[in-house]
């Protein structure tokens, strides 16, 4: 399994220096002891320990020209999973002018398909090591399109957001971007230094000011490309279409992940990698393209030298060539064999995956002809109490109470929308309230209208289905920044706080006969429109 995978460029007079080092650093930890600096740049394996666990180096060079090109290939076991192997393999390019390519892959390899154990994402040290001795050398520096070795902010002006949505439109951007949000109180969930070392080379990480305003960002970013109470959004390397994906993880999903920051930052590793792996594989610098490199210049270099030679000194350049060839065969063959464990290893997964296709086919079988029994036993009483509600509504000559308005709407659009007790509790005190025939129908048509335009395009195509002064997606700025009538529109939902500044209209002022508001959350998760309050005008400012 591809674990990980990252590219890095970098020049400078000390920058060879520098990632020489911090190799040779991190080889010594993997081996349990040091190899001379001139050991890292020539052929040759060797074995060590790391806390008692077998590894093995492998270096492939070829520094006869430039470009100069190195391989190093570690393998050692798991510490708490047998039958895993970990292979972290190395790429270095050398080129005129002191220009460096690095290339890091990191994957697993299973005895067996009995190895299920989960496997956890993290950022090989050497990466840290290279980044730091980078920032450190005095004449060293990164590529310019090397992201993530400092963080970006967004949401301290207006302008910001702007800035912001260019740079996630930009078609030749080539990294994700993940967005780190405070919580209510200011504080952020995930360690985003932390985070931004972690994800060097794979994401730019953006936090968002603690004095931002959620409405200015949603109303410049659209919901989907946002971030608040506490939520990461993880936006994604625009499609070949130019469309922008994104994945959110909510604040209690986040929390699930652990109470550790490496919990919680290994987790948004393996959702970066998941969006990068592939094209970041692509560029790595290959172990086996080195030895062929290798051989061919070493053949070169003897014919360009034979004429120059007695036959003794030929067959030695000779013999010496030879065992390069034979040495690449047999890394070759060694290749070969692995692909074919990985084959046969998708082979027996797939086998699996069909048997439990099957048996979740099965199970959905049994399951719906259970629905269908229950149904055949419940339909009377469940259509007749339907049926009797919207029979009472459509003779009545007077118009639905509110918390009937609820009631059915909850019952009718379970899959589309949930109504919170304090939506129920709220309608209870209006009574008087003589416009629920038009409440009626606004609900049903935020419940299926708006959420289907909502899911297509977001608020600013959702809002067009109310007619004029029936919705607002957003309440004043004196509201917003007051946090008592921010309080007044904020709803438990899952356990947690919830504001709910877009709701629906009828009518102005205090007339509780006339006038009612319903307070509403898109869940982004769910797609769900949650219904925080039916009631009264809340509060305003010197209201």
């Amino acid at each position: 399994m591809l674990v990980y995978a990252n590219h890095i460029t970098c020049s400078g007079i000390d920058a060879e220096d520098a990632v020489f080092k911090a190799i040779g650093g991190w080889i010594k930890e993997q081996l349990g002891v040091g190899l001379h600096p001139n050991q890292l740049k020539v052929d040759g394996t060797f074995d060590g320990k790391r806390d008692s666990r077998p590894s093995r180096l492998k270096i492939i060079a070829t520094t006869e020209e430039k470009p100069e090109l190195y391989a190093w290939i570690l393998t050692n076991t798991d510490s708490s999973v047998s039958g895993r192997q970990w292979i972290t393999e190395l790429g270095l390019k050398i080129s005129q002018n002191n220009i460096l390519e690095l290339t890091c892959i990191v994957k697993t390899d299973e005895l067996s398909t009995k190895v299920t154990e989960r496997v956890t994402a993290s950022c090989p040290r050497v990466i840290q090591y290279i980044l730091k001795n980078i920032i450190e050398a005095k004449n060293a520096k990164f590529g310019d399109s090397i992201i993530g070795f400092d963080l970006k902010t967004v949401g301290q002006d207006q302008d910001s957001y702007h800035s912001f949505l260019a740079e996630i439109k930009r078609l030749d951007r080539d990294r994700p971007i993940v967005v780190v949000s405070p919580d209510r109180d200011g504080n952020y969930l995930i360690d985003y230094n932390r985070l931004k070392d972690v994800l060097f080379g794979l994401a730019q990480v953006v936090i968002v000011s603690p004095e931002f305003s959620s409405h200015e960002m949603e109303s410049v970013l659209g919901q989907q490309l946002s971030a608040w109470n506490g939520a990461v959004n993880i936006i994604h390397i625009p499609s070949a279409t130019g469309f922008v994906y994104s994945r959110f993880f909510l604040s209690d999903e986040i929390e699930e992940w652990g109470d550790s920051p490496y919990s919680r930052i290994s987790n948004l590793l393996s959702w970066v990698t998941d969006n990068t792996n592939a094209r970041l594989q692509r560029k790595r610098i290959r172990s086996e393209g080195v030895m062929q490199l290798a051989v061919h210049r070493r053949l070169q270099n003897v014919q360009a030298r034979s004429g120059q030679m007695d036959a003794t000194q030929l067959r030695e350049e000779l013999a010496q060539s030879f065992q390069k060839i034979r040495d690449s065969e047999e890394y070759f063959n060694e290749l070969v064999n692995e692909n074919t464990q990985s084959e046969n290893a998708i082979v027996a997964l797939t086998d699996q995956l069909q048997d439990a296709s099957e048996k979740i086919d099965k199970r959905k079988y049994e399951i719906q002809s259970l629905k269908v029994q229950l149904n055949a036993k419940d339909t009377d009483q469940t259509s007749i109490f339907d049926m009797n509600e919207l029979f009472k509504i459509a003779c009545s000559n007077y118009s639905p109470l509110p918390e009937a308005c609820l009631s059915i709407i909850s019952k009718l659009y379970e899959d589309k929308c949930i109504v919170l007790d304090s939506a129920i509790n709220s309608a209870r005190d209006m009574s008087r309230f003589g416009e629920g025939r038009r409440l009626l129908g606004m609900l049903k048509k935020l419940v299926n209208e708006y959420r289907n335009q909502f899911v297509l395009g977001g608020d600013n195509k959702a809002r067009n289905v109310f007619g004029k002064n029936e919705y607002a997606a957003k309440e004043s700025e004196t509201v917003e920044k007051n946090k008592e009538l921010r309080n007044a529109r904020t709803f438990i939902y899952n356990k947690k706080p919830v504001e709910m500044f877009r709701h629906l209209k009828i009518g102005a002022g205090d007339d509780i006969n006339k006038t009612i508001r319903v307070h509403f959350y898109w869940d982004p998760i769910k797609e769900l429109i949650v219904i925080g309050y039916c009631g009264k005008h809340l509060p305003i400012l010197n209201h």
